[in-house]
């Protein structure tokens, strides 16, 4: 198969997710196992959409999509429930054929952000239940190929122009219904916020696709610390909004340690949005929570313990930082203008730290540097690079990035031959496309520039849109103590650059690393330990598996961190009472173990990008698919897979809650605390009388979902 699209994010291409589906043999409504109709259903990621194929010598037709208005959604429910940082969403949409006569192709989007993994998908189709799996990629496209030579229906990918939001990915499910016919989706995902600037934000995507008579958000959030700050954003709205508002059809129940907020949107308000799709857009939640200890706080349950460590009131550490930004010829119009803009704001915020240095370097197919070695921000130096920037910061020739990071590397070191954290050493490098002039091998680029710095040096790395090889800039600054961060070439660019900036301006803390009593903590489980930069307004997570049965014995679990920030030499230990075995009505008894799951794996992708022993990438990577699918995660390593040689009836709410609660893990099942929407309600069309008369009934099924999750979370 050959996927061609135009509209392609080439960000996406590393994984490049291709879903795929075998569908059935359907029956007529006298005799159920003659083939005289069918249902189509297809899942598509956010550049393919599924065209349907037969394998078999009768080709079968494409159904267009509804656009007559037949095709009623007469249900879209989004909830979450959060509990310290992690969250686990719940989306669900029932939708409904109110022809009497001919098939419809309906669709239901999902747009799942970026750093998020998938762990449940399940439909019910005319009253039958269909369960997704997660296989490796490999085995569910030796399963999808089986399928596909037994004459089953076959899938081929076709264009299309759906474009996700920005840090997500997009995702639809296409299924052909029959006359009266009704499918229910149910889609669940878990992420794990991070804090910026000492804000955590959650962003729901509500896109149901047009007015719909029963809609809600539904979202839970609980903080052992309790609520500095919380507030929300409505779809098309900038007001951050703290309490209800009759206005908004909005409801907020606060508590100290949590609050629950619930959007129930008329069909008026729907219709005010858009008249056609309705609502369209993001429901956004942001907030803050109240200081901790220095040593920060740790929660367990069962086996299993997170430990959060924000410490606030710490003195900056000096930074010696180089600005090294791409002016090729790619650059021109609006481009270069936002990044002249960006960073003549950012040279004002220097201004402020009068105990940094700073310089500029500019790359095209040669260098042009503001000085030869890092300048004070003192004095007239800032508005002396504030006329560098306006008069040099012009477009022009290719793309030399090889020569431009060892040239700044040599710039901001100078002769210094260790490192040291006296000064934050941070190179930020932007540029927009892949190296045209010089050394133009990434692998090689990545590899002499790692062994010049020699971890001296935090390399963070801005892909200004997506011409260029993201993959490259990420693995660049892993391997030498950075991260990367995509700017999207939009009309807000500059800000974007500025906010980046604002996370990196004010380090705090040098050569993090986090320690446990060995005795009690099984110290091979545990998640990232060591941190070369703490940065004022973040967080460090460590999380990981005790050796004591129910997690006890942890009062000498021994947790500290040890540090170099301003004044030198710094310790931090976890307080007595800082440790809190989980007892929260609202937790789900295995939400520990899934975070750190969720956390390792991370830890473990990241970690296959860095090594350079094969031997060492292929263990690694089977540890991370073996808790992908232990942990029913689809990773970069996995796929979901429904195969249905029989269909599973649900007559009532409780069957189906229970189907969908129980999902497909292969562990030990823990409960679905999230807010469960009847399909059923207010609707005759999931009563057992209406399945059975429905003309058509589900045979048959193979579907193969290969999605993808990016997975370095910046």
């Amino acid at each position: 198969m050959e996927l061609k699209n135009q509209y392609i994010l080439p960000a996406f291409k590393r994984f490049v997710p291709v879903l795929l589906l075998c569908f059935c043999t359907c029956a007529s409504y006298g005799s159920k196992l003659k083939s005289s109709g069918t249902h189509l259903l297809a899942i598509q990621d956010q550049s393919a959409s599924l065209q349907l194929q037969s394998a078999g010598p009768a080709p079968l037709q494409r159904h267009q999509r509804d656009v007559s208005g037949s095709v009623e959604i007469k249900q879209f429910h989004v909830s979450s429930k959060l509990y310290s940082r992690f969250a686990t969403v719940k989306m669900e949409s029932e939708v409904l054929n109110q022809a009497q006569e001919g098939s419809k192709e309906v669709s239901f989007q999902v747009q799942v952000p970026e750093a998020a993994f998938m762990s449940n998908f399940s439909m019910v189709v005319d009253g039958q239940v269909h369960m997704a799996q997660v296989l490796e990629k490999e085995a569910a496209q030796q399963r999808y190929d089986q399928a596909k030579a037994k004459n089953q229906t076959a899938g081929q990918v076709k264009q299309s122009p759906l474009k996700p939001q920005r840090g997500m990915e997009l995702f639809t499910i296409n299924v052909n219904l029959a006359p009266r016919g009704t499918a229910f989706f149910t889609i669940v995902y878990n992420e794990l916020l991070e804090r910026r600037a000492g804000t955590y934000r959650q962003r729901l995507m509500i896109q149901p696709g047009s007015v719909v008579a029963n809609m809600s958000v539904r979202v839970y959030f609980a903080e052992r610390q309790g609520f500095k700050y919380f507030a929300y954003k409505l779809p098309g709205s900038d007001a951050e909004l703290i309490s209800s508002s009759a206005a908004d059809q909005t409801q907020m129940m606060a508590k100290p340690d949590s609050r629950e907020l619930v959007f129930h949107p008329t069909v008026e308000m729907q219709r005010s949005f858009d008249a056609d799709r309705g609502i369209h857009g993001e429901f956004i939640v942001l907030y803050s929570v109240n200081n901790e200890p220095a040593g920060g706080s740790i929660i367990v349950q069962n086996d299993y313990f997170a430990h959060f460590f924000a410490p606030p009131g710490l003195a900056p550490l000096p930074k010696n930082i180089l600005f090294i930004i791409d002016i090729s010829g790619s650059m021109s119009g609006e481009k270069i203008e936002q990044a002249k803009e960006a960073m003549l704001k950012i040279l004002d915020d220097l201004k402020k730290q009068e105990s940094d240095t700073f310089n500029i370097l500019l790359f095209d197919d040669g260098l042009e540097a503001w000085a030869d070695s890092p300048m004070s921000t003192l004095g007239r130096e800032i508005d002396k690079a504030k006329g560098f920037v306006r008069v040099k910061l012009e477009s022009r020739g290719g793309t030399n990035i090889h020569f431009a990071l060892l040239e700044g590397l040599r710039i901001l070191l100078k002769d210094r031959e260790e490192k040291s954290c006296k000064f934050a050493d941070i190179i930020v490098f932007l540029t927009d496309g892949d190296p045209t002039t010089g050394v133009a091998d990434t692998a090689q680029i990545i590899r002499e520039v790692t062994t010049e710095n020699r971890g001296r040096s935090s390399i963070f790395s801005l892909g200004f849109g997506f011409n260029m090889n993201y993959a490259f800039l990420s693995k660049l600054s892993d391997l030498n103590r950075g991260f990367a961060r995509r700017i999207y070439a939009e009309k807000d660019a500059n800000d974007q650059l500025r906010n980046f900036y604002e996370e990196i301006s004010t380090p705090v803390l040098c050569d993090v690393a986090a320690r446990y009593s060995r005795h009690v903590v099984d110290t091979p489980l545990l998640t990232f330990t060591t941190f070369p930069l703490f940065f004022e307004g973040r967080e460090i997570i460590v999380a990981g598996k005790t050796k004591m049965a129910g997690g006890t014995g942890l009062d000498s679990l021994d947790a500290e961190l040890h540090a170099t920030g301003a004044e030198g030499a710094m310790d931090f230990v976890v307080p007595v009472g800082k440790v809190e075995v989980l007892s929260h009505p609202e937790v789900e008894d295995d939400l520990t173990e899934k975070l750190w799951a969720y956390m390792k794996i991370k830890s473990l992708l990241k970690s296959m990008e860095t090594l350079s022993s094969e031997a060492e990438k292929n263990t690694t990577r089977e540890q991370a698919l073996n808790m992908s699918l232990t942990y029913s995660f689809v990773t970069p390593l996995t796929s979901f897979s429904i195969v249905v040689e029989k269909y599973e009836p649900v007559d009532s709410l409780k069957d189906y809650s229970n189907l969908v609660g129980r999902g497909s893990s292969q562990r030990k099942s823990g409960r679905d605390d999230i807010v469960y929407h009847n399909p059923r309600e207010d609707t005759a069309s999931f009563s057992s009388a209406s399945v059975t008369s429905l003309p058509w009934v589900l045979m048959t099924m193979t579907i193969l979902v290969a999605l993808s999750c990016h997975c370095h979370g910046h």
